[in-house]
C-alpha cells in the first residue's frame, strides 16, 4: 500500500474540482456576488410554483350499470 503523504496530488481531479490557485478564489468572489444579485432579483415562490407538476383532475366517479 501506498504512502499518502508520498503520493503527487492527481492534477486532473484537482483540475475537475476546480483547482487550488488564487486565480479560481477571484473568480469564485465574482460568482458569489452574481449569485447573490441573482437571488435578490429572483421571485423564488413564483420559481418554485412554475417547478410544481400541475395538479391532477378528480378522478371521476364513474359507475357501471
Amino acid at each position: 500500500m501506498s504512502d499518502p503523504k508520498n503520493t503527487p496530488p492527481d492534477e486532473d481531479l484537482l483540475e475537475f474540482l476546480g483547482g487550488i490557485d488564487e486565480d479560481n478564489d477571484d473568480s469564485a468572489d465574482a460568482r458569489d456576488e452574481n449569485f447573490s444579485d441573482f437571488l435578490a432579483n429572483t421571485d423564488i415562490d413564483r420559481v418554485a410554483a412554475a417547478a410544481r407538476p400541475p395538479k391532477a383532475p378528480p378522478a371521476k366517479d364513474e359507475k357501471h350499470e
